[in-house]
């Protein structure tokens, strides 16, 4: 393990963010030729199967632009299927395909190795120090706008 002296609490965070997803990327492709984003995405419609393509783009924190090249990939992928809303024609909505299901479904297990591998070496009680601070970061950042330097 790196034993790191720097207390650039942004920094660490970006770094760790992106080392992280590069080694869940390279994973998950080799295993269920999916992203970690598409994954996310196929979580998220488990949940709300049939949500509007704007709703999966809120859910996801992506804007217009990235979630149709998203749910495009997907949608060549057979992960998911995008329909014309019945209540407007001009939105979509997106359903998980049996493939898509199924392809969450087996990343469960490479998720818990990612939350195991993350977790080593650490007591539970600090680790429930670790939820509750990036909690913390989620929630603050979140309700940011009126402490902008």
């Amino acid at each position: 393990m790196t034993n790191t002296t720097d207390k650039r609490i942004f920094f660490l965070i970006n770094r760790s963010r992106h080392v992280l997803l590069k080694w869940a990327d390279a994973l998950l492709m080799e295993k269920l030729s999916v992203t970690s984003a598409q994954l996310v995405a196929l979580f998220l419609l488990q949940k709300e199967d049939g949500c509007l393509l704007k709703e999966l783009s809120r859910g996801l924190g992506l804007n217009n632009s990235a979630i149709t090249g998203l749910v495009t990939r997907m949608e060549k992928a057979g992960l998911i299927e995008k329909r014309s809303c019945d209540q407007d024609g001009r939105a979509s909505r997106v359903y998980v395909t049996p493939k898509g299901a199924d392809t969450a479904s087996a990343a469960l297990p490479i998720i818990d190795h990612f939350n195991t591998l993350a977790a080593e070496g650490f007591t539970e009680d600090e680790m429930e120090t670790v939820y509750r601070f990036l909690g913390s970061i989620i929630d603050k950042v979140s309700h940011a706008d009126s402490h902008r330097p």
